[in-house]
């Protein structure tokens, strides 16, 4: 789990000033999720729909507001080690790898559902043999 540090405070009020184009201390929801990315939170669209769903005002979204949505995020990130640790869990020869049926299952049971295009495009790192390089897919997942 990751914290939010004062470092990656001043860095979140950098990019929420970027999108608060009118220097009114507020963003619109549709930069939401735009900032969050950036940011290095990846939320699902019914992650945001059901955040914005619970905005007193949804239409504009003060700085406060974001950093308390953002930081609940925040700190259910997974770092680095923490997601390789749980690819090794599948990775029973310890090969660095694991099969892209495995990782299908694995990626099933998240609440927003991967489309087959998602698949796809996953599955372009794998080698001949359907395996994955969860090392590097990790670092794909977190943008690195």
């Amino acid at each position: 789990m990751t914290t939010l540090d004062e470092e990656k405070l001043k860095e979140c009020k950098s990019v929420f000033d970027i999108f608060d184009k009118e220097k009114k201390g507020s963003i619109t929801k549709k930069d939401l999720g735009d900032i969050m990315r950036i940011l290095g939170t990846f939320p699902t669209e019914n992650e945001l729909e059901n955040i914005i769903s619970n905005l007193e005002n949804p239409d504009l979204i003060s700085y406060e507001k974001f950093i308390e949505i953002f930081k609940k995020k925040y700190e259910l990130k997974d770092t680095e080690e923490d997601i390789i640790n749980e690819f090794k869990k599948l990775d029973k020869e310890n090969k660095g790898k694991i099969n892209k049926n495995d990782l299908k299952n694995l990626m099933s049971n998240y609440d927003n559902k991967f489309t087959n295009e998602d698949y796809e495009e996953i599955f372009q790192i794998a080698d001949s043999d359907g395996n994955i390089d969860y090392i590097q897919f990790t670092k794909i997942l977190l943008g690195k």
